[in-house]
């Protein structure tokens, strides 16, 4: 658990300075298209995680997958996505993601962890308006 904890503050840390320098980039920019900026580079963050190496996912990893499998419909398997993101890290879920081997599951995960790491990294003051 606190090795999960460390891992998404790693991942906040990392993203917070990518939001900084795009803020410093974007200063004048409407708030709007901001907004979408901000976004793309959180996007562009969780895409990176894609790139790292795949390996040999441990066992419980498998087990994980095949109860994402296992939910009905698709998003229960997103909601479930999401909060492994968030309790063990982007990098975590985006492998339990892939290894569902379903693009459109991946391509809404990624879309719907954008909103949620906005919101969350907004409320941290991280984001300003």
């Amino acid at each position: 658990m606190e090795q999960s904890r460390k891992i998404i503050q790693e991942e906040i840390k990392a993203l917070k300075e990518k939001i900084q320098t795009l803020e410093s980039q974007l200063e004048k920019a409407p708030s709007p298209e901001k907004e979408k900026k901000i976004k793309e580079g959180i996007k562009e963050f969780i895409r990176q995680t894609q790139l790292t190496p795949s390996y040999s996912p441990p066992i419980t990893q498998t087990d994980e997958v095949e109860e994402v499998e296992a939910l009905e419909d698709k998003s229960q398997q997103i909601g479930a996505l999401i909060k492994l993101a968030l309790e063990k890290g982007v990098v975590y879920a985006t492998n339990i993601a892939r290894q569902l081997k379903n693009p459109a599951i991946l391509d809404e995960f990624h879309d719907t962890l954008v909103d949620r790491y906005y919101k969350i990294l907004k409320e941290k003051g991280i984001i300003k308006d």
